[in-house]
């Protein structure tokens, strides 16, 4: 693996062990808590990450250099700097369209235990898929993300380190909610 994407790859499992140990230490009850009637509960946020990444990880699989072999520049950084100094506010931003359009295919497990299993067989796929990934392919478009658009690789995990950060802080505000249950 390329030392700039095994950078971003640490910075993404450490960020994934904040969810690892909340499959862990909150019971189903708490998993499954919604705040509000429409508010996510922890599992449904976990679950929205999940289907961001598994469908991000199919369009990088399946996307072909030989189709499109596009070196990414200035305006792709800029775009994903704009994109994660927006994930790292508190503001709330509506799903795209594509995660629920295409989240019933996923066949996600709605069982806490069997989702954690879920995930991290994604995200070893996701380290397979980045093991072999071309090094002389980092700086193309590779990915394709609905608010910002091209990315390569590298922009790729930093989208989904700034994601997850991003969901810390609706979970904490679940787990704080004064009718989370105990």
């Amino acid at each position: 693996m390329h030392s700039k994407i095994q950078k971003h790859w640490e910075r993404y499992e450490n960020g994934k062990q904040y969810y690892d140990a909340l499959l862990k230490v909150f019971n189903d009850d708490q998993l499954n808590f919604q705040p509000s009637e429409n508010a996510w509960s922890m599992l449904q946020v976990m679950q929205h990450l999940y289907t961001s990444e598994s469908l991000s990880l199919k369009f990088l699989q399946n996307f072909d250099f030989n189709r499109k072999d596009e070196k990414l520049g200035l305006k792709a950084e800029l775009k994903t700097m704009l994109l994660v100094n927006r994930l790292n506010s508190k503001k709330k931003f509506k799903a795209p369209k594509v995660l629920s359009d295409n989240k019933s295919n996923l066949d996600i497990r709605d069982d806490a235990h069997e989702f954690g299993h879920q995930w991290q067989k994604l995200d070893q796929d996701l380290l397979s898929f980045l093991q072999d990934f071309p090094t002389d392919k980092i700086n193309h478009f590779c990915f394709m993300h609905p608010a910002v658009g091209k990315q390569n690789v590298i922009q790729c995990l930093q989208f989904f380190v700034s994601h997850m950060k991003h969901h810390q802080h609706q979970i904490e505000a679940i787990n704080h909610h004064k009718d989370f249950p105990k």
